[in-house]
């Protein structure tokens, strides 16, 4: 007779050690569950703080009748406070820029500053001097001014390091509650 054919009745019958089979076969199961719920939580946390602060900013700059670069400088100081747990200057960059249409004109960029990090990012909206390209749902009056606040952030994900780096990006327009804010002031 086969020896397999032996000892397979004996196995059959025997219970001893299946938990252990079922655990070691669910415990990878269990830690790729875990670990995808910490990275999910992670970039939802993220979002969350890049969204806080960007309103945050936009609130800030909106507040006076007029803005100086000493006042840019200081608000844009406050960008890693409000990014905290996810405040390292080379993943970030704040952008705030003021949009006015003048009379028969098309919307302008008047100013553009940045600061609050050191990623290199380009505004979606253009540069200082140049038309902007503004969405559909924003629209504008003659001498009426916008400020676009964007947040960019290079995300790396904490576990799953196989997945790509990204550059997220939130924004938000504000309009000045007072005066046009315009130009900046100098110092």
């Amino acid at each position: 007779m086969n020896p397999i054919k032996k000892i397979m009745p004996r196995l059959r019958h025997n219970k001893e050690g299946s938990v252990l089979v079922e655990i070691a076969l669910s415990i990878p199961i269990f830690l790729g569950l875990l670990t995808g719920m910490v990275e999910v939580g992670s970039y939802l946390l993220l979002h969350m703080k890049m969204q806080h602060t960007v309103v945050a900013i936009a609130d800030l700059v909106t507040r006076d009748e007029t803005i100086n670069e000493a006042t840019m400088t200081d608000i844009f100081q406050a960008v890693p406070q409000v990014m905290a747990p996810y405040n390292k200057s080379a993943d970030t960059l704040m952008m705030v820029s003021s949009i006015s249409q003048l009379e028969d004109e098309q919307p302008t960029i008047f100013w553009q500053r940045s600061g609050g990090g050191t990623l290199s990012a380009a505004s979606g909206y253009g540069e200082e001097g140049d038309t902007a390209t503004l969405p559909a749902d924003i629209t504008m009056r003659d001498d009426e001014t916008v400020l676009v606040t964007e947040i960019f952030y290079r995300y790396e994900p904490l576990v799953f390091r196989f997945l790509p780096n990204q550059t997220l990006k939130r924004t938000a327009f504000f309009r000045p509650r007072i005066g046009a804010l315009q130009q900046i002031d100098e110092d």
